[in-house]
């Protein structure tokens, strides 16, 4: 297979049997180059009549979801220069093409022809195949190839979003306003303080990725606009103070706030921007607790129990094979050693180490006792965890000194319970611990499991379990390590925010990938 082709169409009816075909052909990058004329190399004197912008919307849209449904694992562009400039006639890819695929048959000269004039990124040797049929003649269903909307083009359109994993949803909403653009698009990256409302933020790309993910797409479907991509904090971006946009392009979903858009430029006596509405795309392959919609939240949801690619842990051998599960108050950490159990893991549980360093006569218990104070014990003379939890977790000084001196007793009695665990057999162990990051014991283990819920379903949680009310429960949160830094180090992340069936097919899912892995590594 090769990393990028281009598809020349002539006949978008086509796409939804030639997608899976080309599927064969291309690992990567696909680019297709729409032709409504139908003529590779146009004659001299020959006069297009084009439709009007509204149907190539409904095109360009169509590809992309016969694409999410077909061969969603390829990253599909439509280049748009030539759409919107029939006299354009170089088509100019980021990506070198190395094979390009026809959907009807030319002859040769015709074809060296095209590839010598018009293609300007070409790899050495690249080669062409012809996927040919006598259906040339179709029209595309539901596309109204003389549809009245309006297709007035704009000097300067703008756009936001958040364009989190960039998926065909955005690329029709960004291709739209490309197509009704003759001079400068302006797209609004939304930034961090925008983010937190939104299913496992924190899972969302940094911002800068978001925006040169964006940047490079369109510069590659249309290199003829000007783009400025910005990120925005708040709803408004650049819209509510720029006298130079003309057209504000919107999704179902958020046509009311581009009327909240054109509320405040009025007030400001600024233009009143035209409204494009793009719909949404219908995800039609979406699985339980997901959007219907093709989204970002989607594919967040499908990174749970996946292996994130993050560097494994290799100076250490391979068994043990020591896995770091991490999670705060209340994350779900207990749900997933009970089915890891299941299939036969080891388990270390360094809470309950730390529970058996407080009895009397451990190390620990006297150095607590001389910290503390003796209003720590119970009326038997045990460490009283709650006492001391009330003192330490309202108290981070006092929460340091605790740490400083638990945390190397834990540890070497960890390491002690792991190699018994070894020696009875068990090859994959897991060793719980919710202060991993914070110890800095990441090199302990090969690799990290991360543990997460949002804050309020925590502190939710933990006001039921530990009978707290809701100021202590954030107060213990505020003193773990966050999701951010959590999901920082892990290499496979689980959220438990939904019944134990979905967590099962995380872990599932999870557990499947390691022992494929390890399958690998000890082939190797």
């Amino acid at each position: 297979m090769l990393n990028t082709g281009l598809l020349i169409l002539t006949n978008p009816s086509r796409i939804t049997t030639l997608l899976p075909v080309i599927n064969k052909h291309v690992l990567k990058t696909l680019y297709i180059q729409y032709l409504p004329e139908k003529h590779l190399v146009t004659p001299e004197n020959h006069s297009i009549i084009l439709p009007k912008l509204s149907y190539y919307a409904q095109i360009v849209a169509n590809i992309y979801k016969v694409a999410s449904n077909n061969c969603s694992r390829l990253d599909i562009r439509i280049l748009l220069t030539h759409i919107k400039n029939p006299a354009f006639t170089i088509i100019n890819t980021k990506s070198p093409v190395e094979i390009i695929i026809f959907d009807q048959i030319y002859n040769t000269k015709i074809v060296d022809t095209f590839i010598q004039d018009c293609l300007a990124n070409r790899s050495e040797g690249c080669s062409y195949i012809t996927l040919d049929s006598e259906q040339n003649d179709e029209k595309c269903s539901n596309i109204d190839e003389y549809s009245t909307k309006d297709s007035q083009t704009y000097k300067n359109v703008v756009l936001g979003g958040t364009f989190d994993r960039l998926h065909n949803g955005h690329k029709i909403f960004l291709s739209e306003a490309v197509l009704y653009c003759k001079e400068k698009l302006t797209v609004g990256i939304t930034d961090t303080n925008m983010l937190t409302g939104k299913l496992l933020w924190e899972l969302i790309e940094p911002c800068s990725k978001r925006i040169t993910d964006v940047k490079d797409f369109l510069e590659d479907v249309d290199s003829s606009l000007t783009y400025d991509i910005v990120p925005i904090n708040d709803m408004y971006g650049p819209t509510k103070d720029d006298p130079t946009f003309e057209m504000l392009v919107v999704s179902e979903e958020t046509k009311r706030g581009g009327d909240k858009v054109n509320s405040l430029r009025l007030e400001k006596n600024l233009n009143k921007l035209v409204i494009h509405e793009v719909k949404l795309l219908v995800d039609e392959n979406h699985g339980e607790y997901e959007e219907s919609k093709i989204s970002s939240s989607n594919q967040r949801m499908r990174l749970l129990g996946k292996r994130l690619g993050k560097p494994i842990n290799k100076d250490k051998p391979l068994k043990p094979y020591i896995i770091g599960l991490i999670g705060g108050i209340a994350s779900g950490k207990s749900s997933v050693i009970e089915k890891v159990q299941k299939y036969n893991a080891g388990f270390v549980n360094c809470d309950k180490i730390a529970h058996d360093l407080y009895l009397p006569g451990k190390e620990c218990y006297q150095a607590i006792i001389t910290h503390f104070g003796t209003g720590v014990l119970d009326a038997d003379g045990f460490i009283n965890r709650k006492a001391l939890s009330n003192i330490v977790f309202n108290d981070k000084e006092q929460l340091n000194k605790l740490n400083k001196l638990m945390w190397p007793l834990i540890l070497e009695e960890a390491k002690k319970k792991i190699h018994e665990l070894y020696i009875e057999g068990y090859n994959i162990i897991f060793m719980e611990a919710a202060v991993l990051i914070q110890a800095n014991w990441q090199n302990e283990c090969h690799e990290i499991w991360a543990c997460i819920i949002p804050p309020e379903e925590a502190i939710k949680r933990i006001m039921k379990r530990n009978v707290l009310s809701e100021d202590e429960a954030k107060k213990r949160i505020e003193m773990q390590t966050n999701n951010i830094d959590q999901i920082r180090e892990a290499n496979v992340i689980i959220c438990t925010l939904w019944d134990h069936d979905f967590t099962q097919k995380q872990v599932q899912n999870a557990w499947d990938e390691l022992k494929t892995y390890l399958s690998q590594q000890s082939a190797d």
